[in-house]
């Protein structure tokens, strides 16, 4: 099977699985991407055919500890499809798998930012941000295994983004202070990890600003409008049923999560 019918193949079985909300066990080795631009390929591909609209983005493994987590060597991206207000509350026609959670600085855009070019700048980022928000990422994606699914595999599906939970915009402010900002993750009134902005690839606004250029080398433009959550600033926390979830960033808010029993 060449990389064409793989990533066709791979492409097929994600959009299957969120459309009939199936768990789904690591790929057959003879369909599963091999490369990290193949498992990119597959979710442009899911985003061209599906007839999803895409809200925005998410970054992964900008902390040293996910990267640990997942065996990445850097950071990689996908496409956002599912986006609920803080306070919601998520049930198991929400939730196929068991869910992990992530405390986040997420951005939403004001303006383009294209592809093409000589690249962005970290002032033109800067410039593009209208807001700067807490956000719960649910990872895992479609897969049964999150840590431990080869990594590739995540890639293919949105980055194994799952929803996506937003809490009030802010704000930017002094766009350098936010690599000094705590964040928090608090289930039950447990903290459960921790972590400050600097934690993300140095700073939220670095990440953001390594997803345009990251984009813009594949040819695809953020948008104005258009949400990106920059990775976990709290680590992975579990989500038990029953449970309520409240990520927290210094000078900027907090968002809250429900799970029904």
């Amino acid at each position: 099977m060449n990389e064409q019918e793989r990533v066709q193949r791979v492409a097929d079985i994600l959009i299957a699985a969120r459309n009939n909300h199936t768990a789904l066990e690591p790929f057959d080795e003879d369909i599963a991407p091999q490369t990290e631009d193949e498992a990119n390929a597959v979710d442009d591909l899911v985003a061209e055919v599906s007839g999803w609209a895409p809200l925005g983005w998410k970054i992964g493994c900008t902390s040293e500890h996910a990267q640990q987590m997942l065996g990445a060597s850097g950071p990689f991206s996908g496409r956002v499809y599912s986006v609920f207000d803080s306070g919601t509350t998520l049930g198991p026609a929400e939730l196929m798998n068991e869910p992990n959670l992530e405390g986040e600085f997420a951005f939403t855009l004001r303006s383009d930012l294209a592809a093409g070019g000589s690249g962005h700048s970290r002032d033109e980022v800067i410039a593009a941000i209208a807001s700067v928000r807490p956000a719960i990422e649910i990872v895992g994606g479609r897969f049964i295994q999150f840590v431990g699914a080869p990594l590739f595999n995540l890639i293919s599906d949105a980055g194994a983004n799952t929803h996506l939970i937003l809490g009030d915009p802010a704000p930017l402010g002094e766009a350098d202070a936010l690599a000094g900002f705590v964040a928090t993750m608090m289930v039950d009134g447990e903290q459960t990890g921790g972590g400050v902005g600097a934690d993300v690839l140095g700073s939220p606004i670095d990440a953001l600003t390594w997803l345009a250029n990251h984009l813009s080398d594949r040819g695809i433009s953020l948008r104005a409008g258009e949400v990106v959550t920059t990775g976990t600033a709290t680590q992975v926390s579990p989500f038990p049923p029953g449970a309520t979830a409240v990520a927290s960033i210094e000078n900027i808010g907090t968002v809250t999560l429900h799970r029904a029993r």
